[in-house]
């Protein structure tokens, strides 16, 4: 029988007690984000906090092994995210609802600009230098997420902050609106404005399902599934930079910026192999 270190009991001990996953799951999946934009697939047996690094066994979007493991010091690290697939993609029946940490919401803002709100996990998060944050939304991809307090900005009470983004909102409706416009429409173009493509995109689909013939929210979802795609090639993510490219010339096949990137991604997937 091999013994494991007093670290990786540690960390079995400690995701144990805090990541809600299936029975049947013996790892988690981790997306890790460095303070450079890279971004890692993969899974972990000696994760943590309290360690200077960990080792990751890196994996592809899809899933499939590398058969390469590398060691990451947290220092480096934006944040780590515990999550349902690498893609995205998951079945929500396959992961239970559980009860929220009863810390106040806060909303967490990294370096980069990118805010997350949650609740963090430990009471003593404050003195940490990384925490344990439960998602608000646990009906999406990331279920806990390892925060690296070097790469936060600022920390804002969660109420206070959405209280100011409403506040923004507002203003940013009274001169935008137009006519035939909906609010998710509207709301799109705010989080658009602000770069927050991710929720751009959402707002738009959202509009695109009430309205599928209108081309205005067909060029929106484009356009902003291009700018995610552009950002995941700045982070150095291709395979989503991929993905988002051919949603784009699924949806427009006549999008030559589109097409121009997914040329030059299948290129570098090929000097890859």
């Amino acid at each position: 029988m091999v013994e494991k270190s007093v670290a990786a009991v540690n960390s079995d001990r400690e995701q144990q007690q805090l990541t809600p996953l299936p029975a049947r799951r013996n790892r988690q999946k981790l997306v890790v984000r460095t303070k450079k934009g890279e971004v890692y697939y993969g899974m972990s047996y000696d994760l943590n906090r309290k360690m200077p690094a960990f080792h990751l066994e890196l994996q592809t979007v899809q899933g499939e092994t590398q058969n390469r493991t590398i060691q990451i010091p947290f220092e480096t690290i934006k944040a780590i995210f515990y999550v349902k697939s690498f893609d995205g993609h998951f079945l929500p029946g396959d992961y239970e609802q559980h009860e929220a940490p009863g810390e106040r919401p806060v909303a967490v803002k990294f370096s980069d600009e990118e805010v997350i709100l949650g609740r963090p996990v430990h009471r003593q998060w404050t003195e940490e230098p990384r925490f344990y944050l439960w998602p608000e939304e646990q009906h999406g991809n990331n279920m806990m997420i390892l925060v690296e307090r070097s790469a936060v900005k600022s920390i804002h009470d969660a109420n206070t902050y959405l209280k100011k983004q409403q506040e923004e909102y507002d203003a940013f409706k009274n001169t935008h609106w137009k006519e035939g416009m909906s609010e998710e429409e509207c709301r799109g173009d705010f989080a658009f404005a602000k770069r927050d493509y991710s929720e751009a995109l959402r707002c738009f689909r959202t509009a695109n399902e009430k309205d599928a013939s209108n081309p205005r929210l067909k060029h929106k979802i484009c356009t902003t599934r291009y700018n995610l795609g552009i950002r995941y090639i700045r982070n150095h993510d291709y395979p989503q930079a991929l993905h988002y490219m051919e949603l784009v010339l699924k949806m427009d096949p006549d999008h030559g910026p589109a097409r121009e990137k997914l040329v030059q991604l299948n290129a570098h997937r090929a000097r890859q192999k």
